[in-house]
């Protein structure tokens, strides 16, 4: 069993998928639509983290992708949670057939449905978490996080809407589309990733079940985003090749590099403190960090939604998500639930709000 493997059992972690190939080269071509991102973002401390430490380890709600194997690749771990569909009128005062709906212009009844609660723009409101609101749902990369997924509702309400363009501006923040397809038992397996900085949806369908929609994070190191260059390099040589012999060359490279990558993670884990207790506690420290830095690119960027009305015209909003102001005391607290066996799902600790959101002028 591999380092990375050890680590999933460790965490709780469900399987990969099915859908995860066993070929090298061929998985390592799925993945070259993944772009790099810029900088580091800010890290934050670990005193809270400590002193929201002790306790037995539970499963952990937040395992949805590992990088495994020789490829370290993205791949999901389980089914991601669906988003229950917010409809149109019945979220108070953004309008439609709700009570108090404001009978104004189609405009003043559009929003974002995880705004719904706010009486005016520029008003900030916590976000739940929980389906309706924001839920943190996986990881890649070994005991430090390369990256950081979110599941956010990305809903809209109002009336007289045709489609909703969802996009996202922010150092190191995306969307992930991830295609789902049934297999012969009925079950939805992810088949295809796909980084994105917008996309739109029908109004009538802002739930489509054969697309899940994420907030992605990219938190790699630069030895990191230098081997992911270096990779799309020879990946797109060996594209552009024809001579069988510099093919073989090439994917010997390809090899060569997942092989380096494989390296990297293993020590990774070797470096970790021996003994269950202590390395549950590095591999914590490391988590906890990481969404601390993730939290703040997230409050860097910029989210829109863009309605295109039924009689032609469009109208943008445009909103800040931010982590709360004590994220690194509650989400400390989180992690602290999550260790402890047998604690409801419903401990304030596990619903505390860890984001807000502003609408923007």
């Amino acid at each position: 069993m591999t380092k990375a493997n050890q680590y999933k059992a460790m965490m709780d972690q469900a399987e990969p998928p099915a859908h995860l190939q066993d070929d090298v080269i061929a998985r390592l071509d799925e993945l070259r639509g993944e772009k790099a991102a810029g900088s580091e973002g800010a890290a934050c401390g670990s005193q809270a983290l400590a002193a929201g430490s002790g306790g037995k380890r539970r499963t952990m709600p937040r395992a949805a992708k590992v990088l495994v194997g020789a490829l370290a690749a993205a791949v999901m771990a389980g089914a991601i949670v669906a988003v229950p569909a917010l409809l149109p009128g019945t979220l108070g005062g953004w309008g439609g057939s709700g009570a108090g709906a404001p009978a104004s212009s189609l405009a003043d009844q559009f929003g974002l449905a995880l705004y719904a609660d706010a009486d005016e723009g520029g008003q900030t409101v916590s976000i739940a978490t929980a389906d309706e609101g924001i839920v943190p749902v996986g990881s890649e990369g070994g005991p430090r996080p390369s990256a950081l997924s979110y599941q956010l509702n990305l809903a809209c309400v109002g009336e007289g809407i045709e489609s909703v363009t969802y996009a996202i501006d922010g150092e190191d923040v995306s969307f992930e589309l991830i295609e789902m397809k049934t297999l012969e038992d009925g079950t939805f397996v992810p088949s295809t990733y796909a980084p994105s900085q917008e996309f739109t949806l029908d109004y009538a369908n802002q739930q489509p079940e054969n697309l899940r929609r994420l907030i992605k994070v990219d938190l790699r190191t630069p030895e990191e985003r230098d081997w992911r260059a270096r990779l799309d390099d020879v990946l797109a040589r060996r594209e552009a090749a024809t001579d069988p012999a510099e093919l073989e060359a090439l994917n010997n490279e390809v090899i060569e590099l997942s092989n380096e990558q494989n390296d990297r993670i293993n020590g990774e884990f070797d470096a970790l403190p021996q003994g269950d207790d202590a390395r549950y506690a590095a591999m914590d420290e490391l988590f906890f960090e990481a969404s601390c830095e993730a939290a703040q690119k997230i409050g860097r960027a910029t989210l829109s939604a863009t309605a295109t009305f039924t009689d032609g015209t469009t109208l943008t909003r445009r909103y800040r998500i931010a982590p709360v102001e004590n994220f690194e005391q509650v989400f400390a607290d989180r992690m602290a639930a999550n260790r402890e066996q047998g604690c409801p799902d419903d401990d304030p600790r596990l619903t505390a709000p860890l984001f807000e959101i502003t609408e923007l002028a």
